[in-house]
């Protein structure tokens, strides 16, 4: 049995995150400026649904960031960095209380392991926010692993104060979840071998994605879903793994009221995919 780990959020680079706001308003769908990470020179926006969010991240200064200053290996700034901060998703981040174990178990599963790193970030309301990282990953890795987070509030704590100052609230689309995030991937036997090893989980059985055109494969974590997608005929998720490689490219949002219009949407890059 492994440590619990727990869907955290997912992180969209985007040129400019405070004008996500009036974007996902059109689509029916709450967000809110989030704050500055000083160190590192990102800024951010925010959606959340419940305590699963989305992070639309940005530069404010980019001499703070690679080629000018070093960053942790296997970080998100690291994947940015090599992604030449272009706009789509990048990375996931899973959730855990017990991030020092998770940094042995991965240690002594092979993988490099950076952390847990002390973070932290003002929000505009002036309140600081504090946080660990934990980074991990391998060299020759396509796929990187999602970094891990553990907040220093417990997330009662963390859901009443978000409420409360109106970053968690009713979305005009309906009561929102975020249900998966889907990764193109160019082997899904061995991606999802690696993910369910160090995950101590189980994936369900590979099956055919007509509309995205590929093998897939889900593991279930909870109630969110992993979704790994490995595209054989020419198509949007073939051009996306062309294009960016092996990273997330589709998260999946669901109004939960029936009769909901369906729809993909390309937004700055990756696909959402709205009902």
């Amino acid at each position: 049995m492994g440590v619990q780990l727990t869907f955290d959020h997912a992180v969209h680079f985007v040129n400019k995150p405070e004008q996500m706001l009036a974007e996902l308003a059109e689509l029916g769908v709450h967000t809110v400026n989030g704050g500055r990470h000083e160190l590192i020179g990102t800024y951010n926006a925010l959606t959340y649904f419940d305590l699963r969010y989305i992070e639309w991240i940005g530069i404010f200064d980019p001499k703070l960031l690679p080629p000018h200053q070093d960053t942790e290996r296997y970080g998100l700034v690291d994947t940015l960095a090599g992604d030449g901060f272009v706009e789509g998703l990048s990375r996931i981040a899973l959730r855990t209380e017990q991030i020092e174990a998770l940094a042995e178990q991965l240690a002594t599963e092979g993988y490099q392991v950076i952390g847990p790193v002390d973070c932290s970030r003002r929000r505009p309301d002036g309140k600081l926010l504090e946080w660990k990282l934990l980074f991990a990953g391998l060299p020759e890795e396509g796929l990187p692993l999602p970094f891990f987070i553990q907040w220093n509030e417990a997330d009662e704590d963390r859901r009443a104060g978000l409420t409360a100052n109106g970053t968690i609230t009713d979305h005009a689309r309906g009561p929102v979840t975020l249900d998966y995030v889907a990764f193109t991937v160019r082997d899904l036997g061995a991606t999802v071998s690696r993910w369910t090893r160090w995950l101590h989980l189980e994936a369900g059985e590979a099956v055919y994605d007509d509309y995205w055109k590929g093998k897939k494969q889900v593991i279930s974590l909870g109630s969110f879903q992993l979704v790994f997608l490995e595209p054989d005929h020419e198509g949007p998720a073939k051009e996306y793994l062309q294009s960016r490689g092996e990273r997330p490219f589709l998260v999946g949002l669901n109004s939960g009221q029936a009769g909901s219009p369906e729809q993909y949407v390309n937004l700055h890059g990756s696909f959402y995919h709205l009902k």
